[in-house]
């Protein structure tokens, strides 16, 4: 088995909205925490492969949680090839 990084911000982002009772706009995150709207919709749709120390802190302090709260370890398949490592090393 193999791991990867995944994250929980469309949780965080349910569970805020929820509490708030409103939607909360996607450019409003970006706004909050300086950082393109393309990047919020990178992380919602788990798309992201560079976690940038300032995206991460950014977006911890916006939900209020802690690093694991955002950020997790998802088990993979050992068959499925892992796209960060090269086949030639």
């Amino acid at each position: 088995m193999s791991r990867r990084l995944k994250n929980r911000l469309l949780l965080l982002l349910t569970d805020k909205e929820r509490k708030e009772g409103r939607r909360i706009k996607q450019v409003e995150i970006a706004r909050a925490i300086n950082i393109s709207h393309n990047t919020i919709a990178s992380w919602l749709r788990n798309d992201v492969t560079k976690f940038e120390a300032h995206v991460v802190e950014g977006l911890c302090e916006y939900f209020q949680c802690e690093l694991t709260d955002l950020l997790y370890f998802q088990e993979t398949d050992e068959g499925t090839p892992n796209p960060y490592v090269s086949e030639e090393s």
